[in-house]
């Protein structure tokens, strides 16, 4: 009698039905961690590639006469063209315009010092925050506050001025 009770707790020793649990505890934190850290990298990677097209177009903007009939003016200041081109692209990607930091418009640049036939141009740059937030949550404990600041994406853009 006593051997069969001892064969019943062997057995419910050796039984593995919990090991599924114990082993999704471990997993699935680290599988959550790794799929947020991919939509936060993929959404900073989205919204660098946004703000370089948005240099590219105000450059491009910039380096083109604004009016033939005036005798082909380029553009000089830096406020309308964040205002005409920079922020309506930065609006249809649903990125605040307001965030935009340090906007630099240079005119007449020489793009290409070493050559002997010289091209002027214009270079537009400017820096735009991304903290690592998803729906308010943050990626990281308030113990690690220099990473949870989050980081400043920089776009710059030249573009050759039209004759």
């Amino acid at each position: 009698m006593k051997l069969k009770r001892w064969r019943k707790v062997i057995g419910l020793a050796r039984e593995t039905s919990g090991a599924e649990i114990a082993e999704a505890a471990v997993v699935l934190p680290l599988l959550f961690m790794l799929l947020f850290g991919i939509m936060w990298f993929g959404r900073a990677f989205n919204i660098y590639a946004t703000i370089n097209h948005a240099a590219r177009e105000a450059a491009l903007a910039a380096a083109a006469p604004n009016c033939a009939t005036c005798g082909n003016t380029f553009t000089t200041t830096a406020g309308p063209l964040q205002t005409n081109v920079v922020n309506p692209i930065l609006s249809a990607a649903h990125l605040d315009p307001g965030q935009v930091q340090n906007f630099v418009l240079q005119t007449d640049v020489i793009l290409n010092p070493a050559s002997s036939l010289q091209e002027h141009g214009t270079v537009v740059s400017f820096d735009y925050p991304y903290s690592f937030r998803l729906n308010g949550l943050t990626c990281c404990p308030p113990t690690l506050s220099p990473i949870s600041t989050g980081i400043t994406l920089k776009a710059k853009a030249q573009a050759r001025r039209e004759n």
